[in-house]
């Protein structure tokens, strides 16, 4: 890698990832691990069948509620103590969910664990943005999310596990602790980039938390064909997965009628596919631009969407039809992340904290209504409905990326 853009150890600059990175991890597994319980745990409280996927609506809801505020906040007081304050939030919550006694409780907590989210893309990898240049930056991104991507991959099959040999309370009792590292590791080694002089003798200033310049910076974003289209573009194309996330449980076990081990097993050819687009796209960063690897990553993930509709509707609505386009989605979508969110952090002279805190609002706000809409249209457990909602996504997608995103230049 290059020089970093600002004067840190390139030591502390890649051990700070790592400890990030763990904490995303625990941010993602929280969820994912307890899903193969969640028919346990609705069951256990004398829940519905569709708090299954509230109980992701609500974490990915809580992960919408702070970033207009996180952003302006850590680009006037320092991203640091923001993120600590944040780690320290995520092991309380957590703790909490664990002592919960009836679902409306557990929801609850998992609302405010959910805020632990906001955290990651408003100060964890605006820092990152801030201290690596622009290729730089997206080729250590796509390798963290490699790592963030295990959470899905493993964490329904080690949910089954602790299902099987404790109780799903166990499963927050140790993320809980894990969370206790990642704090110690932030603290111990996050840099402070606001202050910093870079390498190119500019001056990464604080801003101003003044109501007016506050919403003087959210009126330019607002303004940002850019910043709004991209972001409503990054929600639109994560959409599909919260919601494969939030109806799995449903759709392979209470539809399909599989064991709690063989829907955790199904899972990972479908993450895997992701974690190949990340590979895939840090071997493209070396001969392309980030154009080029956002058009890339559209392509392959909208016409994975587009045959999750096809193939079912031409063979059956048994979910093994999913499967196909599901993967090629997952690619797609591991490929499109990180070059897309740098397209939209800098396409705007606004700091990167309030940006990054507009676009994380817009993306999981998109996520939060995707899952309940999808939720809402499985109730008669049609595979073949769940299929052509995600080809109405790619479809949006195509036309809000082409209405403004990719024809302006950067």
């Amino acid at each position: 890698m290059s020089q970093l853009l600002i004067n840190i150890p390139r030591k502390q600059a890649f051990v700070y990832a790592v400890f990030l990175v763990l904490y995303e991890f625990l941010t993602y597994i929280a969820n994912d691990m307890i899903m193969p319980g969640m028919i346990n745990v609705v069951s256990g409280f004398n829940g519905p069948e569709s708090a299954i996927a509230t109980s992701l609506t609500v974490y990915v809801l809580g992960g919408a509620s702070l970033q207009l505020f996180l952003g302006p906040i850590s680009d006037r007081h320092g991203r640091r103590p923001v993120m600590l304050f944040g780690a320290l939030f995520f092991f309380i919550c957590t703790i909490l969910i664990a002592c919960s006694n009836s679902i409306r409780q557990f929801l609850t907590a998992r609302y405010f664990q959910g805020m632990g989210l906001c955290f990651i893309n408003v100060i964890g990898y605006a820092t990152l943005q801030e201290i690596f240049a622009e290729m730089d930056a997206i080729r250590l991104i796509a390798i963290m999310a490699n790592i963030s991507i295990l959470a899905p991959l493993v964490g329904p099959l080690l949910g089954a596990i602790f299902i099987y040999y404790f109780s799903w309370r166990m499963i927050f009792v140790v993320i809980g602790a894990l969370s206790l590292v990642a704090l110690w590791g932030l603290w111990r080694f996050m840099p402070e980039p606001i202050g910093q002089t870079k390498t190119d003798g500019t001056v990464i200033k604080q801003t101003s938390l003044s109501f007016s310049v506050v919403m003087a910076n959210y009126k330019k974003l607002l303004k940002n064909p850019s910043v709004i289209l991209g972001s409503i573009a990054l929600g639109l194309m994560s959409m599909p997965c919260v919601a494969w996330i939030a109806l799995a449980p449903i759709i392979m076990v209470t539809q399909a009628k599989l064991t709690v081990i063989q829907y955790s097993l199904w899972q990972l050819p479908v993450f895997s596919a992701c974690i190949l687009g990340n590979i895939f796209l840090h071997h493209m960063t070396h001969s392309s631009t980030v154009k080029k690897l956002i058009i890339m990553g559209s392509l392959i993930g909208g016409g994975g969407l587009v045959l999750m509709f096809l193939i079912p509707w031409a063979f059956s609505d048994y979910f093994l039809w999913l499967m196909p386009g599901l993967i090629i989605y997952f690619f797609g979508l591991g490929m499109i992340g990180a070059p897309l969110s740098r397209f939209i952090l800098f396409s705007t002279p606004v700091s990167k904290g309030t940006t990054s805190a507009l676009m994380t609002l817009i993306t999981m706000c998109i996520n939060g209504g995707g899952i309940e809409l999808a939720n809402y249209l499985y109730r008669g457990h049609s595979n073949l409905i769940y299929g052509f909602y995600c080809a109405v996504v790619a479809l949006i997608y195509f036309g809000v990326m082409w209405g403004g995103v990719l024809l302006p230049k950067k």
